[in-house]
């Protein structure tokens, strides 16, 4: 069984949900909408579980609990950054300075670290939530919903 679907459905989610944590987060105090980051991978994680248990009756597999996490992951993460990138061409169209900043910026190893170990902050446990939620915790919930 391919699990294509649902990493389509996820994708799909996560992009909705962007779109709506995105208005939430401007409403929001400054410094404070950034927690809304990781709102739509747990929203779109938890509903393709539960997606998939009704279709499956069963908790993922070993590899396909792997195979979710990586996934997850990878398509999280791109398609973020494929729109932090799309956004900055978008708004350099009238100010092509702001693109000569981010690229002067990308050059100082200590706000590329930074970077970095913002990404590892929030991709680290993000994983860990992924790989658990589709382990033990999807054998549970199978296990309560379906007596398997």
């Amino acid at each position: 069984m391919s699990l294509t679907r649902y990493f389509f459905l996820f994708f799909f989610i996560c992009l909705i949900m962007t779109c709506i944590c995105g208005v939430i987060a401007a409403l929001l105090p400054q410094g404070v909408g950034g927690i809304l980051t990781v709102v739509p991978y747990l929203i779109a994680m938890i509903v393709v579980l539960f997606r998939f248990l009704n279709k499956n009756q069963r908790a993922p597999t070993q590899a396909e609990r792997k195979k979710f996490t990586l996934g997850f992951s990878l398509i999280f993460w791109l398609y973020n950054l494929a729109f932090v990138l799309l956004g900055i061409a978008i708004f350099s169209r009238k100010d092509p300075e702001i693109w000569q900043n981010l690229m002067l910026y990308v050059q100082h190893p200590q706000f590329m670290s930074l970077m970095v170990i913002m990404l590892l902050l929030m991709a680290i446990p993000l994983y860990l939530i992924t790989y658990w939620f589709y382990g033990p915790q999807a054998q549970r919930m199978a296990a309560q919903k379906f007596g398997a």
